[in-house]
This record gives structure tokens, sequence and C-alpha cells, in this order.
């Protein structure tokens, strides 16, 4: 198998958790009760009063303001990733005369996505120091467990943003990274596949490929 594309592996499984970082910012975002604690925490560091940190940690306030700044800082990061995710695409592709059977359309997998991965983080409360610890620990649990299985095109913003998923198995090849009796993943943007034509590659991760019909000149 060719090697792993981790960037665009970790790019994928950020986007995946961009919608619960979204509705997680929506829910605990209070700009002006955060910007008031900050001034009286500034004014008390700035007064030695070390106090201040144990009574920062234990306030109510505290767990909303972490995952809101963490949200703020994913959203960011996602919207950088899907700009940057078209120009991933103009290098790295193998055109090898390979074509390919369809199996199955997975874009309606998104849905399962939210459905298990987003609802029951969202519905954690933050408000006290425990409760953070615990959703920061089952966070990070899901995401690489996301990262290490071939389940991070999972992607609801893929599907936002017109990408389709499906299964698909190679009629011939022959090449020695990919076999005929296995099934794999392809993530194709807009267009459908035509079947009948020979197609391009571009290897992701288990299993995982971008795929595009072959330039016929």
């Amino acid at each position: 198998m060719q090697e792993e594309n981790t960037h665009l592996k970790r790019c994928l499984v950020l986007q995946s958790f961009a919608p619960l970082f979204l509705l997680l910012t929506i829910k605990n975002f209070q700009p002006k009760v955060f910007y008031a604690l900050i001034l009286k925490f500034f004014a008390k560091v700035s007064a030695h009063d070390l106090n201040i940190l144990s009574i920062a940690l234990h306030h109510e306030m505290f767990g909303p303001m972490v995952v809101s700044s963490l949200g703020v800082v994913w959203i960011i990061l996602t919207i950088i990733t899907v700009l940057g995710f078209n120009g991933m695409q103009n290098s790295g592709f193998a055109s090898t005369g390979e074509k390919i059977v369809i199996n199955s359309e997975e874009s309606d997998n998104s849905a399962t996505f939210l459905v298990t991965y987003v609802l029951p983080l969202l519905t954690d409360d933050v408000t006290n120091l425990r409760n953070l610890i615990s959703f920061l620990l089952m966070l990070s649990m899901v995401i690489l467990l996301l990262i290490k299985s071939d389940s991070f095109y999972l992607n609801p913003i893929l599907t936002l943003i017109r990408y389709k998923v499906f299964s698909f198995s190679f009629i011939e090849t022959r090449q020695n990274d990919v076999s005929t009796d296995r099934v794999y993943i392809g993530i194709t943007r807009k267009c459908d596949i035509d079947q009948s034509k020979k197609i391009q590659r571009k290897y992701i991760s288990n299993g995982v490929f971008l795929i595009y019909n072959d330039i016929e000149i």
C-alpha cells in the first residue's frame, strides 16, 4: 500500500468535529461575561493575589470559556483546511489505467456520525472542573479512535461542500498496492464517477482514496 497521507487524514478528522465545536461555541460563548472575568483575573494577578488561580479553575464559567476558546480555534482551523482542501487535490494522483465498480454510496453515514459522535458530547455539562476534564478526555479518546480507524471519512463537512463518499472495488489493476478482492472507500467531488472510464487516485489512509475520472487526451 502507498504511504499514508497523514496530513490529509488529519484535515478530514478536524473537519469531522467542526459541527460539534460550532454548536458548543454557540451554546457556551458569552463574550461580555468572559471579557469581564478576564479583566478581573489579570487585575488580581497584577495585585499578586495567587488565590485567583484556584478561584478561576473552580469558577462555573471556566469550563464554558475553555470550550468556547477551543471551539473558535477549531472552527478557524477547519475553515483553513476546507479552503486548502482543493489545493491538495492538484498533485499526488496516480493514473495507472485502472477502472472501478462502485458498490454503494456512503455519504448518508455522515448523519450516523452526527448522532454517534456529536450529539452525546454536545449534551455534556462543562460548568465544573471535573466535568470539563471528563469532556476533554472523552473528546480526545473519540478523536484518537477516529484517527486510528478507517471511519475518518464519515465527515459531515464533506457532504456540505458537495463531496461524495462511496465504497468501490477495482475491476482490474496492474499495481501491487491494491487488490481486486478488497472493498475500498472513495471520495470525489461534485461529479459522479463514470465507471466506464479509467480513474486517477490519491491514497489517504486505511483503504480510503480521493478518486476522479482520468482526463483522456
